[in-house]
C-alpha cells in the first residue's frame, strides 16, 4: 500500500512537473503583461516567451509598454529583444532570482513637457502604486514577491526626442546595473522596475539634448528645402507647358 502511495505521489509530481513544463513560457509571458500593466498604469505587451525550464536561459520578444495618458506617442518603450538567465528553482518561490537581464537596441520615444516627461510620469505610477496599495492589491500586483537581479544592461538604446511637435534621435550611452536586490534584501517587482527606469531618465537627462531652438532651426531648413524643391518642379513644370504651347502654335 505503501509503495502504491509512493509511485501515484510520484506520478502527480512528473505529472504536474510536464504540465508546468509545458505552459512555462506562457505563465511568463502572462505574468509580464500583467503585473507590468498593473504597477505602471499603462498597457504592457509581449509577442513571446521562450525561457527553458531546464537552465533558465531564454528571451522576450515584443515587449511594448504604451505611452502613458497624455502623451502622443504609441508606445514609450518598445524592446525587440530581452535575454534572461534565471534561476528556475526560484521561479515560484517568493525570491526570484535573475542572474542577468541583456536588453538589445531598445526603442525610447522620450516626449517632455514643460514640467515633466513620460518617463518621468511612469515613475510617477510605479511610486503612487508602491504607496497606495494594499497589501492584498501589492500581492495581486506582484508587489509581494520579490527579486534579485545580478546584472542588467541596455545595449545600444535608440532614442527619440519629441518635443513641442519636433522629434530627433539622440544618442544614448549602454546602462550597466549591478545587483538590484540582494541576498539579504530582495527588491520587490516595481520597485526593480523603477530602478531601471531612473537610470534611463538619468541617462537621458546627462545626455546631450539639442535646444529646442536648434531643432526649430533644423525643422525649418527641412521646410525651406521642400519649398524650393516644389519651386523648382513647378517651374520646370510650367517651363515645360510653355514649350509645348510655342510648339503648338508655331
Amino acid at each position: 500500500m505503501l509503495k502504491q502511495a509512493l509511485l501515484l505521489s510520484s506520478l502527480l509530481v512528473l505529472l504536474l512537473g510536464g504540465v508546468v513544463f509545458y505552459y512555462f513560457d506562457a505563465l511568463l509571458k502572462g505574468a509580464i503583461e500583467v503585473v507590468g500593466t498593473e504597477v505602471l498604469g499603462t498597457s504592457v505587451t509581449v509577442t513571446s516567451v521562450s525561457v527553458s525550464p531546464l537552465n533558465g536561459r531564454g528571451s522576450i520578444s515584443g515587449l511594448r509598454i504604451e505611452n502613458p495618458q497624455g502623451f502622443n506617442a504609441d508606445y514609450v518603450i518598445e524592446l525587440s529583444a530581452i535575454l534572461l538567465n534565471i534561476n528556475t528553482s526560484t521561479v515560484f518561490s517568493e525570491v526570484v532570482e535573475i542572474e542577468s537581464v541583456t536588453i538589445v537596441r531598445p526603442q525610447i520615444t522620450y516626449e517632455t513637457r514643460i514640467t515633466t516627461d513620460n518617463i518621468r510620469t511612469l515613475l510617477g505610477a510605479l511610486s503612487s502604486t508602491q504607496s497606495s496599495s494594499s497589501n492584498a492589491e501589492r500581492a495581486a500586483s506582484g508587489g509581494s514577491k520579490r527579486v534579485i537581479i545580478r546584472q542588467l544592461q541596455i545595449l545600444e538604446p535608440q532614442l527619440t526626442l519629441v518635443a513641442a511637435g519636433i522629434t530627433a534621435p539622440i544618442s544614448l550611452p549602454d546602462i550597466q546595473l549591478q545587483n538590484i536586490g540582494t541576498a539579504s534584501e530582495a527588491t520587490t517587482v516595481p520597485a526593480a522596475i523603477a530602478t531601471v527606469l531612473a537610470a534611463l531618465s538619468t541617462s537621458i537627462l546627462a545626455a546631450n539634448l539639442p535646444p529646442l531652438d536648434d531643432l526649430a532651426e533644423t525643422v525649418q531648413d527641412r521646410l525651406r528645402d521642400g519649398v524650393e524643391q516644389v519651386e523648382a518642379v513647378v517651374a520646370d513644370t510650367v517651363e515645360e507647358l510653355g514649350s509645348r504651347l510655342r510648339r503648338i502654335l508655331n
